[in-house]
């Protein structure tokens, strides 16, 4: 057996050993010819080599193949070989010596020869898919935010599993293609999509050429002889094993995708973009839309500078190229055409550029651009929205008066109402939004539309309907010839500088719409008596901003007149108006009209009547409203007429009585001001009205804001009877209800009975002494989630009320709040109550407040209320409250971003902490802005578990806090070191709270990024202003806490303007150096310090326009690098201030060369303003007070170079002896103040003269001179301007100033021509040249200081104040 077993396997090892070895010692024994056969099969391997490549070549040069991997691999490892056997054979002396060594190399080489060489591929490519050219930006293509976020959020609506179906539009032009590109190259990369295809122009192709390109750069096999059926059928089977992005770009209508082959398969996504949202949504059926906008102004020109390449570059073309990029509007396509028309022009052909552009004409501006818009006109189809189109270019942007034209000239059809037309009217915007021809509106009262479709618009109808448009300041030269007039059919002047009327009427048998708005309210304008007459087809007529002492008589020749408008007219008698008996609109709005004649009476035709704002009228003839039987519309409420009388024998019969309105049956909206509930007689409402704002009462004030769709009610009624059925129809329809008086209680019940207390958006309720409670489930039923569509609440003056909600609550109440507003509601003790009570102590008159638990009253208590989407809350005069908040209101407070409180004396903190609450997990994460004011038992603002997130926050504001310690309050249990981050505060501000001392008084950190405004006034307890962390550990001493302790580099590193009181160092030296970054961005800065030296603070301050400082040890100011951004500089109480600053500087000029106010106040040894530092060349006020070491206030030199000096005002200064030093000169010398208009000496008992010199002084514009207490002299001014001893001239008055400040504030008035010659920041500084009322220097620095912050654009300072 066993011999049997080995006989059978001694093949196999023969196999496996002696043959191997056999072939093993013949390459040893015959190594040369190995070596021979070597370099043959080596030549025969570098053929086979270069035969592949060529033919790997070959591949490359197609651009749908691709040369498969394993073939790219051989030819790899391949050249490894040819390059090891090489080196052997170049190295033969080394074979024969260490043959042993080389032999197996060349038996390895042997064998991988011979297999390279008589390898063989079937196919050496394969067909790929030819990359899209979409994939390569193009050389216009730029990243702009606006653009890539939009890209962002596409990518990421595709990748829902709930989405397959996008859209993108916007007007020719703006970009989509550009958009559609870029989102395919963005998908490409991320690879979130097997297969990403584009089809460009899809409206040049129909569902078969679609369809065929889609399976094309699927590469897709596909036979062109088969059906689109098949095809389809081939590319549904190839979409749906994979995800599929297509996109679509330009699609004009409706796709057939099940022709094509795209319905049914989830993961295959489609990316649309077209002109019309229309197309999208509901022809394509798209799940989500994207507008695609203009760029913004930046945007726009970094376009327009790559585009125009080196010529922006030129400084003289740069102001002509950066209006020409505005003008573009952000269009693209308009951007990119001018960019690179200018590109090497030259500054003339510029300047022409931009000249022409001033009134868009396609013959001369981009073709492509006038195309695109006249194309998305053209595609409009029904004529009635070109008309509203073309109307809405020339005429109007207001909705109101695009109603009244629109009614006039009949463009709304198959409409009988005012309300059907509004309807449709609102339609047709609609669809004109959407075929983006106008934009999304700012508000519902306008429509907005772009100002290069605005031209478009203009042209059009200048073009196809002989229209004649100017508007926003343009001036008619010249009115249209008589041949184009004749012609005409729409006149619209908007806001133009409208030339005087021709005395000979026009000819216009054509005009129907004429409208003349002048730029100049105040403006007397002639209409001559005959100029209506040659426009006998009128329709429409619009005078808006005229002064009419008498309407022409041709105005009655008007027959077919439909709409007049005039508004804002200046009217002495309508009694014409009368005449025109077929108009249905009449609109007087702020016009200054006194009475409304009888003969208005005879316009049965008329539907609407707006006399909103006509402040005047005071009389409107019996009779004349009931006599419009017809009327639908009356809008008479907002600050018009309110002398309504009353029915009855003990009427005046003289003027319009309320029930007239009775009569008027066809009546849908109303706005109306009843003064007095007893004028109302029985059921004068009706259901019929759908909209109104209707005022009963005399406490009310009428919005500032013209109503909206949203119907408002305000009342005050005095007896029962008069909630009668037509005001409860009004209560059923109201959004907006505000209540007074003692019937609120019956009108609350009613809204539970009715059920309309869920109709209400918003509700207001003041004045009352008896409610209680507003919703009482104990007393009363009420439905399920009661105030379910309330937006905000407002409770005023209710003395009574304990809490909005009493007893168990049914449902979720208030679950859309967002806004709660409680003033002045000294028992509230919470939102919700079920069982409190509040009791008061009699004799000490506290007020006490106990729950069913024995807790303390809080707002907001065990989360009783979810508020979800309360943003804003204001509670005011509340005194029986002691927390706002209790731990578990977590849930309820998601979206808080306002927080108001003041004069709230109980309580105590807003968020409430104890032993027995953890706020571990309250959070306000929204919160934006707290304001607290007045609350003098509250210590803190928030405890620091809220502190630490409050990530939103952007405003802190609190004053008047008497108790008031810290900001964040440290709570109980175990300390641990706090990090506050706050990375959107913007502004802080502290007043008058006595007791502060820190921000928290436990260890911590605190960072403020983005901080931009911080002022601490009256905060005695404030030491220090800040520390950083680092070094204050180290160094802390006992009672020197700084507010707040920073992180090098993290805090105040925009800080641009600070405002710190006396009693606060600005910076603590032995806690570090004074960090640069604290002062590096500031533009404005009030402090005081006791550090010796002012260059310490100087060197940082390169960006300070505004610099006080309130005190300082300085004797002088420090030498450095120039300020020249200062233009305010307020050195206040600096007892050793002895100089501004050596008289020779070593720095070559001064360091404070623009300054325009200069102020120095109690400086008690400042011997002379004299020092190289400063410049007073651009000085225009200059304000000395109490410095009693002066002697003179400025040099010679000095006084000859002040031409732009305004105001000079010297006061308190006991050793003045002369204003302007002589300084020996013998010669008569002449010194002119060209500019100064004041002039103010007061409390100066050594003063002698202005100069006790040779001098003659010239004060040529000077209009206000003030002397006080100036004993030894007294100064006139001749009629001539010169500064002398001179009888009193009749044009200027001199005032000896007495402490009234009213006397003083008349005199001022004389010079406020004076104020527009000052430049803005400056007149701030001029609050303390006229003397406000303000107790200290602080308080004035600190009214400076807090309008220079909101920007020097911003002030606005009336010379009556």
């Amino acid at each position: 057996m066993a011999l049997e077993t080995l006989t059978a396997i001694i093949p196999t090892i023969i196999d496996y050993t002696v043959r191997p070895v056999a072939r093993q010692v013949g390459y040893i024994i015959f190594y040369k010819s190995n070596l021979e056969d070597l370099k043959s099969k080596l030549e025969n391997f570098d053929s086979a080599k270069q035969r592949m490549k060529h033919e790997v070549d070959e591949v490359g040069r197609k651009i749908d193949q691709k040369v498969h991997a394993d073939v790219l691999k051989w030819q790899s490892d391949a050249d490894k070989i040819t390059r090891k056997a090489k080196t052997l054979l170049d190295d033969e002396g080394r074979a024969n010596t260490k043959c042993l060594y080389i032999c197996p190399n060349l038996k390895s080489y042997h064998r991988l020869g011979r297999k390279f060489t008589k390898l063989e591929f079937a196919s050496i490519s394969y067909n790929a898919a030819v990359e899209d050219i979409s994939a390569i930006a193009s050389d216009e293509y730029m990243a702009f935010e606006s653009r890539t976020s939009m890209v962002k959020d596409i990518i990421t609506e595709l990748k829902k599993p709930d989405i397959n179906k996008i859209g993108v539009y916007g007007l020719g032009g703006v970009g989509k293609t550009t958009l559609a590109k870029e989102v395919y190259r963005e998908a490409r990369q991320e690879k979130f999509f097997d297969d990403v295809v584009i089809i460009l122009n899809v409206k040049e192709k129909d569902n078969k050429k679609i369809q065929k390109e889609i399976t094309e750069k699927l590469g897709m096999d596909v036979d062109k002889s088969e059906d689109m059926g098949k095809r389809a059928n081939l590319l549904w089977a190839r979409v749906k094993e994979g995800k599929t992005l297509v996109i679509l770009d330009n699609v004009l209508e409706r796709i057939n995708f099940e022709v094509v082959g795209l319905v049914g398969v989830p993961h295959c996504k489609l990316l649309l973009t077209s002109r019309e949202r229309n197309v999208l949504f509901h022809d394509m059926q798209t799940q989500k839309d994207f507008q695609l906008k203009f760029l913004t102004e930046n945007e726009s020109w970094s376009l327009f500078e790559k585009m125009a390449g080196n010529a922006v570059k030129d400084n003289r073309i740069l102001k002509e190229a950066t209006q020409l990029a505005k003008k573009c509007g952000g269009w693209p396509v308009l951007v990119v055409a001018v960019a690179s028309a200018l590109r090497e022009s030259s500054l003339e052909e510029w300047k022409y550029a931009l000249r022409s552009f001033k009134r868009f004409d396609k013959k001369e501006m981009n073709e492509k651009a006038f195309l695109a818009l006249k194309w998305s006109y053209e595609q409009l189809g029904d004529q009635e929205l070109k008309q509203l189109f073309l109307l809405c270019g020339s005429c109007s942007n207001f909705l109101s008066d695009l109603l009244k034209y629109s009614m006039g000239l009949g463009l709304i059809k198959n409409v009988e109402t005012v309300e059907d037309a509004r309807i449709s009217l609102n339609e047709m915007v609609k669809k004109l939004k959407s075929s983006c021809l106008l934009l999304d509106s700012y508000d519902e009262e306008t429509v907005r539309m772009h100002e290069l479709v605005r031209d478009v618009a203009v042209r059009i109808a200048s073009d196809d309907q002989k229209a004649f448009s100017r508007a926003d300041g343009d001036e008619v030269k010249e009115w249209p010839t008589a041949d184009f007039l004749k012609k005409c059919t729409r006149m619209s002047l908007d806001g133009c500088m409208i030339p005087r009327l021709p005395e000979v009427p026009w000819e216009c048998p054509e005009l129907k719409l004429l409208v003349l708005v002048n730029d100049d309210i105040g403006k007397s304008q002639e209409i001559p008596s005959k100029f209506f007459e040659g426009m006998k087809e009128l329709k429409v007529l619009d005078v808006t901003a005229f002064s009419i002492e008498s309407l022409p008589p041709s105005l009655q020749s008007l027959k077919h007149l439909q709409t007049l408008c005039l508004d804002q007219c200046e009217l002495e008698d309508i009694t014409l108006v009368g005449w025109l008996t077929n108009l249905k609109i009449l609109s007087l709005i702020y016009s200054k009209v006194k009475e409304l004649p009888k003969e208005i009476g005879q316009l049965t035709k008329l539907q609407l009547l707006d006399l909103t704002c006509c402040s005047e009228l005071v009389l409107i003839s019996p009779d004349v409203i009931s006599s419009l039987t017809r009327l639908e519309e009356l809008r008479m409420g907002i600050k018009s007429f309110k002398q309504w009388e009353g029915d009855g024998p003990t009427s005046g019969g003289s003027n319009a009585t309320v029930s007239e309105l009775k009569h008027l049956v066809e009546l849908t909206a109303l706005d109306i001001h009843v003064p007095d509930a007893n004028l109302l007689p029985a059921d004068l409402f009706s259901d019929k009205l759908e909209r109104y704002t209707i005022l009963i009462g005399d406490c009310w004030a009428y919005p500032d804001i013209h109503p909206t769709s949203s119907n408002m009610l305000k009342l005050k009624i005095t007896r029962r009877n008069q909630f009668d059925r037509g005001m409860k129809l009004l209560v059923k329809k109201c959004e907006q209800l505000y209540l007074d008086g003692m019937e609120i209680v019956n009108i609350i019940s009613y809204l539970f009975d009715s059920e309309a207390v869920n109709q209400l958006k918003h509700f207001h309720v003041q004045n009352n002494d008896k409610v209680k409670y507003v919703i009482n489930s104990v007393s009363c039923s009420y439905s399920h989630n009661a105030f379910s569509n309330l937006e905000s609440l407002a409770l005023e003056d209710l003395v009574s009320l304990e809490s909005v909600c009493y007893g168990q609550l049914i449902g979720e109440p208030f679950p859309k709040l967002k806004s709660l507003t409680l003033r002045n509601l000294p028992k509230l003790i919470g939102f919700s109550s079920k069982g409190k009570q509040l009791t008061i102590a009699t004799k000490a008159d506290k007020i006490v407040t106990v729950d069913e638990v024995g807790g303390p009253s809080r707002l907001f208590n065990n989360g009783e209320v979810l508020m979800s989407n309360l943003t804003t809350l204001t509670v005011h005069q509340c005194d029986s409250l002691r927390f706002l908040f209790s731990s578990s209101m977590v849930k309820c407070l998601g979206q808080l971003k306002h927080i108001k409180i003041s004069k709230c004396q109980a309580l105590q903190m807003v968020y409430e902490t104890s032993s027995t609450t953890q706020l571990n997990d309250f959070r306000c994460p929204n919160l934006n802005s707290v304001e607290i004011d007045s609350c003098d038992s509250l210590k803190n603002v928030f405890p620091a578990s809220v502190a630490k997130d409050l990530k939103q926050l952007s405003k802190l504001e609190v004053e008047n806090c008497s108790l008031m310690e810290e900001i964040v309050a440290r709570e109980e249990g175990p300390q641990t070191a706090y990090e506050f981050g706050f990375p959107k505060v913007t502004s802080i501000e502290f007043d008058n709270l006595p007791r502060l001392r820190n921000f928290y008084p436990g260890l911590h950190v605190s960072n403020w990024p983005s901080l931009n405004l911080l002022r601490f006034t009256k905060c005695g307890g404030v030491k220090i202003f800040a520390a950083e962390f680092s070094t204050y550990q180290d160094k802390f001493e006992l009672g020197m806490e700084p507010f707040f302790l920073i992180e090098k580099g993290k805090s105040f590193l925009n800080l641009e303007h600070l405002l710190l009181d006396g009693n606060t160092e600005i910076w603590y030296e032995p806690y570090g150096p004074l960090p640069a970054e604290l002062l590096r961005k500031l533009k404005g800065i009030v402090f005081a310090t006791s550090h010796p030296k002012s260059d310490v603070f100087f060197e940082n301050l390169q960006n300070t326009e505004l610099l006080h400082v309130l005190s300082a040890p300085w004797k002088e100011l420090h030498e450095v690098e120039t300020l020249s951004r200062v233009k305010v500089l307020w050195l206040i109480d600096m007892p050793e201030l002895i100089h501004l600053g050596m008289e020779n500087s070593q720095l070559g000029g001064p360091f404070f060369p623009n300054l325009e106010f200069l102020g120095l106040e109690k400086c008690g040894r400042l011997e002379n303003l004299t020092s190289s530092l400063i410049s007073f060349r651009n000085l225009t006020i200059l304000r000395i007070r109490s410095c009693h070491e002066l002697q003179y206030l400025i040099p010679y030199s000095v006084g000859k170079n002040l031409p732009q000096l305004h105001v000079l005002d010297v006061g308190y200064c006991e050793r003045m002896v002369e204003i302007v030093a002589s300084n020996g000169v013998d010669s008569e010398i002449e010194i002119t103040f060209s500019c100064l208009r004041h002039l103010e000496l007061s409390d100066l008992p050594s003063l002698q003269g202005f100069c006790t010199g040779n001098c003659i002084f010239k004060v040529p514009s000077l209009e206000t001179l003030i002397v006080k207490n100036c004993q030894l002299i007294e100064l006139k001014i001749s009629p001539d301007g010169l500064l002398r001893s001179d009888p009193k001239p009749e044009r200027l008055q001199i005032a000896e100033e007495t402490d009234d400040v009213s006397m003083l504030t008349a005199a001022s008035m004389q010079f406020g021509k004076a104020l527009m010659h000052i430049p803005c920041h400056v007149l701030l500084v001029l609050t303390c040249v006229l003397r406000h009322k303000c107790d200290s220097y602080l308080e004035l620095c600190s009214l400076h200081f807090r309008v220079w912050s909101l920007g020097n654009n911003a002030c606005v300072i009336s010379t009556k104040h």
